[in-house]
């Protein structure tokens, strides 16, 4: 009977176990000579989206869909990128760094507006002005129009719950999806050009702005809307003067998010024919220059800056010591003057200094380092491709048996949160394989395994150690703040002339564009630690190291799996720029996808990169719920 009851109870405890041991086993044996995934959706899914797309470009200009719906708003579009661009290029040169400066000095900072006037004038000095101007005419339409959009949706979730309900999550989609997805429904319906870069940004740089002015109105204290319905307000006066201006600082920092996301994705737009400073990336990396791509992308991070800080200046500005009316009339008047002596004179074209040709020694610089560490270089890229991808690609696409890995991942998301989540995995991944796209697939996993382990290895212990100390924090800032605002294809230009194109530059760069968030996260964690806990651990005499390891990792641990969760979401943001480079798998059938407008298989990749993001993020953030303590929940 003890023997009997010890074995029922040894079943108790690891039945979950042996249940996947039991399915991994029977799987295996009875898929063991099927090759492939059997895909029986691949044109059933394709087909009709490749006859849709021929019908539209045979139709673009005769069908009411279009001559009444698209094309006037594509015509509308472009109408307001040209006049915009015109416009900029009409003032002269000098106005604009003049016009920020006194903009950012508003807030009474001027060191900042000392910083944004220079970063202004940084494309004009390294002759990059009218490309960039080209970039800031795109950024500013999708930015009007994330504005004119999200800010109303934001209201309604905040007043209507249902709205919210139906909107979290389509925002967590926009946000899960990479940026360049969306370029092939863009192209679909308004062709190649600015118009579809345009409103691809939009789309992506969206759910910033939604969400934070949701909050903001959310935040607004009750006490202050009673007051206003007290003293005889309608729901709409409460709104407009009580809720809209105390939730404006949260409303501007959405915009200012937006507007970063919006940069982030405007270099990509080069894909579509949208020209600007993307195309100059893209040459860059064609050319495989380093020297000229830091160029551009320094210009990209100036114009990053230039926004972030008028963005601060308008969410921060403090109406009590903001200039009067006489003064910022004197100001407005003096920046006419200006606009009228520049045209007269005729002091209008930024005048020829430098040109990008003045970062060419880094290009030697990097040949060198090419030529004489190739012993190491090519060593660590033949090391990775040898003895991690080929092998873990090959063995999930060749040994493993497909129902294997669908198991496997869906007995996992049982077992870190519930049956439904179990449900949902196995039907994205079952999904991916149906549609033809499971071995490019698991091509794109094992490249984005590979850069998350090495993102999670650096991040991690940096980011301890980042928590533990304000100075290490404070010196990390300025690194990662580069990391992050630098055109993601910037990074994998030196990777491709030290590495040669393959997989190994698209990992370096997506460690390099991932460490940020991870870093910041997981430090955030630990510095959130409670000091009640840390003098506890101390009190009973453990050492710095006892309480990293037993009070601060544990109670941090959710937070750093939030970290995790936001690498594995950069790295798959990355699976496009990695294509570009000949890393196969998703990425590269995206690019080839929207480059020769193959419709049905650009829909493909789209889908199949979604629901990957979506299984990651779910397990994940499963993961990160069940480290949190209960008393967080």
């Amino acid at each position: 009977m003890d023997l009997a009851g010890g074995t029922g109870s040894l079943l108790r405890r690891w039945w979950h176990w042996l249940l996947l041991l039991a399915g991994v086993a029977t799987l295996q044996w009875l898929f063991r000579t099927v090759d492939s995934f059997p895909a029986g959706l691949d044109t059933f899914f394709s087909d009709p989206i490749d006859r849709f797309a021929r019908w539209s470009q045979a139709n673009r200009r005769t069908h009411w869909l279009f001559t009444t719906i698209f094309n006037p708003f594509s015509d509308a579009v472009r109408v307001g990128l040209n006049s915009v661009e015109s416009a900029l290029l009409w003032v002269p040169w000098f106005v604009l760094p003049i016009a920020v400066f006194l903009l950012v000095a508003r807030s009474r900072n001027r060191l900042q507006a000392v910083v944004a006037s220079l970063a202004m004038a940084y494309p004009g000095v390294v002759g990059l002005w009218e490309v960039t101007v080209e970039t800031l005419a795109l950024m500013t339409i999708a930015v009007l129009f994330s504005v004119l959009l999200g800010v109303p949706l934001g209201v309604a979730c905040a007043l209507h719950q249902r709205v919210n309900q139906a909107m979290r999550p389509v925002l967590d989609a926009m946000q899960t999806v990479p940026a360049p997805v969306y370029f092939v429904p863009m192209a679909l319906f308004f062709g190649i050009g600015a118009v579809p870069a345009t409103m691809a940004t939009v789309i992506y740089a969206l759910p910033p702005v939604v969400r934070l002015t949701t909050l903001g109105i959310m935040e607004v204290p009750s006490q202050a809307v009673e007051a206003s319905t007290v003293f005889g307000a309608s729901r709409r006066q409460t709104l407009r003067k009580v809720q809209l201006p105390m939730a404006m600082p949260t409303i501007m920092a959405g915009v200012t998010q937006t507007i970063m996301m919006a940069l982030g994705i405007v270099v990509l737009a080069t894909l579509l024919g949208a020209g600007g400073l993307g195309q100059e990336v893209m040459a860059t990396l064609t050319q495989r220059r380093t020297g000229r791509g830091i160029a551009t992308g320094l210009t990209v991070v100036a114009i990053a800056v230039v926004l972030d800080r008028v963005g601060r200046a308008i969410a921060g500005m403090d109406r009590s010591t903001a200039p009067g009316r006489m003064v910022t009339g004197m100001a407005i008047g003096g920046v006419l003057s200006l606009v009228l002596v520049g045209r007269v004179v005729g002091w209008i074209d930024f005048p020829e200094m430098w040109d990008v040709k003045a970062f060419d020694p880094i290009d030697d610089l990097m040949d060198w380092i090419r030529d004489n560490l190739r012993w190491f270089t090519r060593g660590m890229n033949d090391a990775v491709i040898i003895w991690f991808y080929l092998p873990v690609r090959d063995f999930l696409t060749e040994t493993l048996a497909w129902p294997v890995l669908v198991f496997g991942t869906a007995w996992t998301g049982w077992r870190v949160r519930n049956w439904h989540l179990a449900v949902f995995i196995a039907g994205a991944l079952t999904f991916i394989g149906l549609i033809g796209m499971w071995d490019l697939s698991i091509d794109t996993l094992t490249q984005v395994v590979a850069a998350v382990i090495l993102s999670v290895v650096i991040a991690i212990p940096v980011g301890i150690w980042a928590g533990q100390s304000r100075r290490v924090e404070a010196a990390l800032g300025p690194l990662l703040d580069a990391f992050q605002t630098i055109p993601s294809l910037v990074y994998i230009i030196p990777a491709v002339t030290l590495f040669t194109v393959g997989v190994v530059p698209g990992i370096i760069a997506s460690v390099i564009y991932a460490l940020p968030p991870g870093v910041r996260i997981t430090a955030l964690g630990i510095s959130q630690v409670p000091e009640e806990s840390l003098e506890a651990s101390e009190m009973f005499g453990a050492s710095p190291r006892q309480t990293l390891i037993r009070v601060r990792l544990p109670l941090a641990a959710a937070t750093i799996m939030v970290g995790i969760n936001q690498v594995i979401m950069m790295v798959l943001a990355m699976v496009i720029i990695s294509g570009l480079v000949g890393g196969g798998g998703l990425g590269f059938e995206t690019v080839s996808a929207v480059k020769n407008s193959d419709v049905g298989i650009g829909f493909e990749v789209g889908a199949a990169i979604v629901a990957m993001a979506m299984v990651l993020d779910r397990l994940t953030q499963a993961g990160a719920d069940r480290f949190r303590p209960p008393a967080a929940t």
